[in-house]
């Protein structure tokens, strides 16, 4: 019986310790999903910049007086500067996307795991409670039966004494 006692004991202490463990992961998910945004706002960023550079361009190709072969090779440097931080920083991004994704799948598994861990605090619950029930109508049982003999027709107590005199 101290057995079934502590068991209930365990998987509240069980839930409470997974309650916990998914909390961590929702906030661990949150900072992730927080950081792939920021990183996706960079990449954004960078491809804006290298939008602007390009119209930049066209519009100093229209002048064709305004070009010339030094200030053309720097933005043709400047450009290949930014592809490389274009690239370094999608990569960044794929990073904390996967890492965000890979949260995220933490917290399913938790989630499903704390539910295991609910179902069966009900389903204990609900046995304790049919087996509660089953006691109290043994119980019931028992006493009617051991009070059955005395109310049973024909065994009153004034039919015997009319009898015996």
């Amino acid at each position: 019986m101290s057995q079934e006692k502590r068991r209930p004991d365990r998987l509240t202490a069980l839930e409470r310790w997974q309650t916990s463990e998914l909390e961590d992961a929702k906030m661990k998910m949150a900072e992730l999903n927080a950081v792939a945004a920021e990183k996706e706002a960079a990449v954004t960023r960078i491809e804006g910049d290298i939008a602007n550079l390009h119209t930049m361009a066209r519009e100093q190709a229209k002048d064709l007086s305004a070009l010339d072969a030094d200030a053309l090779l720097r933005m043709n440097e400047f450009q290949a500067l930014q592809q490389q931080q274009l690239q370094n920083a999608r990569r960044h991004h794929e990073q904390a996307a996967q890492q965000a994704d890979d949260a995220q799948r933490d917290v399913l598994r938790l989630f499903e795991n704390l539910s295991v861990v609910q179902r069966l605090i009900e389903r204990r619950q609900e046995l304790a409670t049919q087996e509660e029930l089953r006691q109290a109508q043994k119980r019931l049982d028992e006493g009617a039966l051991t009070r059955a003999p005395h109310a049973q027709p024909g065994s009153n107590g004034s039919e015997d004494q009319g009898h015996g005199s």
